[in-house]
């Protein structure tokens, strides 16, 4: 290590046990017509409502979870505020919070990392299907303190009932069907909860096929006369997802298991017919969980997580197996929550994880690497006259140990946060954020060298990487009124050796790929996030809500020289029509062009997408709903190409497409 890097961390030791986040965003906000509704979060230690908590966060359910629900998390959490993706096709997209993805945004299943290799390329999918949620949170900036050293720029986690945590009352259900015009898809999905006082089970399962999506022109921008019209070719996909769990229920705990599995297989475009990529895609996982509460002594509750998976995927050219991906994983986590201390009321804990990673074949990149990580965390909250604060910090190990010469890698990481919210009168409040961080290299960071057919490029790492800083700021201005909801939240982050991929410009001659790089430097974030809700009419069950929203990400070196793959400026509305059984919406986003970009890399021109959907719900019988639907997206059948995919010359976003399906609660 420098000592440039130990006068950081030695700096940061004065302020080491430092805040889980807190910022306060609109995004926290349940649409207006679901606002008396209880928001519960779950990924805290205590499960608190949205409006008690001083981090900055994001409860996607309900209507809006309906009604957003794609074939990926990516897909479906796009139009959240901040938030974008990196689609890859149809079979793989990733959310990406404040410009900030891969090891960046953690990726969690009821609290625990889904543990799979999304992280080492963006070809790669997240092993979580949105027809088995019950709720996503998106929380963002530095939550590293309770999740691990690498989620400086958020966490998102997927929460579900597939281990049973409270008595069931005999059976409950849900089911859903939809198909598409753009790509002739088709999913169902169902799932079951039942039990009795002492016993619970759930049982789900979803499938998922599609064939290759439709587009208004050419795939590529430089697409000459004898390239296909109208569809990205070797975009289809399928997918097959199913979990079992169940529980034993007493009156101050539970204790449950549960197994589970995600199967895909989807195309990665831009390969041709005769060379065409597929990735064929198979993970299963245990679970084991509990939980107590009313403990005596100075612990009053504690939480205990164990995940496990077996994850391998096989980048298929054409009909032959390709390069292979395995990853043996396995995360043990423990929350013990103390009885208050003075007025300070928290939880302390940690976490350990070990991964085993090989990728085998002639165009395997990154050598085979065993990794394992240790963390220690403590988070702490109290009311000190008009403010809220919140305040903890995390230690974290982590050692990566390659199958080849390429020497060990072994660091400590630590994150501390302060934050606090004041009340101004009972309509406004403002919140403020500050936060150190550090995050240690990812093993494709360290040790990537070579082709990678997938994406088309060679990535080379760089073994002398150091560990990656972070100072952040955000400064948050809400207002809550019975019919109006505003909020405003700037951010500043500046990293110290920043970790980043970079084009060199060089195409290698043997391969005839580009070659990419793992760079660091110092480099600056900055953005800008706002939002209104206001009810425009309400009357008895029935009511007209307004949404306008803007954010905006800045990422460049201190050089002044831009940093690839960045979501430009987005600005939108959406007008809502709700009653008792009726809802219809309509809503508009721009995204401008993205003219600030790194070297090598082109400007992507804007594009507006405008989208409609409409709901009619109706009672059966006295205890099942069902709810028949339609969405339309893309209505101008515009040509959209994201600037923060890999693939955004040769795969844009579908073209217009419709959507009709039926779902059901019981």
């Amino acid at each position: 290590m420098d000592v440039s890097h130990k006068a950081r961390r030695a700096a940061a030791l004065p302020v080491f046990l430092g805040v889980l986040v807190s910022t306060l965003e609109l995004g926290s906000y349940a649409q207006p017509h679901e606002a008396a509704d209880e928001v519960i979060v779950t990924g805290v230690p205590r499960d608190r409502e949205v409006g008690e908590l001083a981090q900055s966060v994001t409860v996607v359910r309900g209507d809006e979870l309906d009604r957003t629900r794609g074939a990926s998390l990516g897909e479906t959490l796009a139009s959240q505020l901040g938030v974008s993706s990196t689609q890859f096709g149809a079979g793989a997209s990733r959310p990406i919070i404040r410009g900030l993805t891969g090891a960046r945004v953690q990726m969690l299943e009821d609290g625990l990392d889904t543990m799979d290799a999304a992280t080492v390329s963006d070809d790669h999918a997240v092993v979580v299907d949105p027809l088995v949620a019950d709720q996503v949170e998106i929380f963002r900036g530095p939550t590293t303190l309770l999740y691990g050293s690498g989620a400086v720029g958020g966490v998102v986690n997927t929460v579900t009932t597939r281990i049973p945590t409270r008595a069931a009352d005999g059976l409950d259900g849900s089911f859903e069907l939809r198909g598409d015009s753009v790509a002739d898809s088709r999913s169902a999905g169902v799932r079951l909860d039942g039990g009795g006082p002492e016993f619970g089970w759930h049982l789900d399962g979803v499938h998922r096929d599609s064939n290759d999506y439709a587009i208004p022109g050419f795939a590529h921008v430089d697409a000459g006369p004898d390239d296909a019209f109208g569809v990205v070719e070797n975009s289809a996909a399928e997918a097959n997802a199913g979990a079992f769990g169940a529980s034993w229920l007493g009156d101050s705990g539970y204790v449950g298991a549960g197994v589970s599995s995600f199967d895909t297989l989807y195309g990665i475009p831009g390969h041709g017919e005769e060379a065409a990529v597929r990735i064929d895609m198979d993970q299963r996982r245990f679970d084991l969980r509990g939980g107590w509460m009313d403990l005596k002594g100075p612990i009053e509750a504690l939480n205990l997580g164990l995940g496990a998976i077996d994850y391998h995927h096989v980048e298929l050219e054409g009909d032959e197996a390709g390069t292979e991906f395995k990853n043996d994983a396995a995360e043990l986590r423990l929350e013990l929550l103390h009885t208050p201390f003075g007025r300070w009321t928290g939880a302390f804990g940690a976490q350990y994880g070990a991964r085993e990673f090989a990728a085998i074949g002639e165009e395997a990149f990154v050598p085979p690497v065993d990794t394992t990580t240790l963390g220690l965390f403590l988070v702490e909250q109290r009311d000190v006259a008009e403010w809220e604060l919140s305040l903890g910090g995390r230690v974290e190990s982590t050692e990566h140990r390659p199958s080849n010469a390429l020497p060990s890698y072994d660091e400590t990481a630590m994150s501390a946060s302060f934050g606090g919210v004041r009340a101004l009168g009972d309509a406004h409040s403002l919140a403020l954020n500050m936060a150190l961080s550090e995050r240690i290299p990812g093993a494709e960071e360290l040790y990537s060298d070579g082709p990678h057919l997938a994406t088309g490029a060679i990535q080379i790492g760089d073994a002398t990487l150091t560990t990656e800083a972070a100072r952040h700021v955000d400064i948050g201005f809400r207002g809550e009124r019975e019919r109006l909801n505003f909020g405003v939240t700037a951010f500043r982050t500046r990293y110290d050796d920043f970790i980043y991929l970079a084009d060199t410009g060089v195409v290698d001659p043997a391969e005839v790929l580009p070659i990419f790089v793992y760079r660091q430097a110092d480099a600056d974030f900055s953005g800008l996030e706002a939002e209104l809700l206001a009810k425009l009419f309400t009357a008895a069950e029935a009511g007209v809500d307004l949404r306008l929203f803007a954010d905006y990400v800045r990422g460049e070196l201190t050089s002044g020289e831009s940093l690839p793959r960045l979501p430009p400026l987005r600005y939108g509305t959406r007008v809502e029509y709700h009653g008792s059984r009726f809802l219809l919406g309509l809503e508009a986003a721009r995204y401008t062009d993205q003219d600030d970009v790194a070297p090598y890399e082109e400007p992507t021109p804007g594009y507006t997408l405008t989208n409609a959907d409409f709901r009619w719900r109706f009672g059966v019988g006295s205890a099942a709903e069902v709810e028949l639907f339609m969405t339309a997206s893309n209505l101008g059948d515009e040509e959209a190409r994201k600037h923060t995919s890999f693939v955004k010359d040769i795969a844009p976003l579908p073209g217009r497409n419709y959507a009709v399906g039926v779902r059901s609660r019981f």
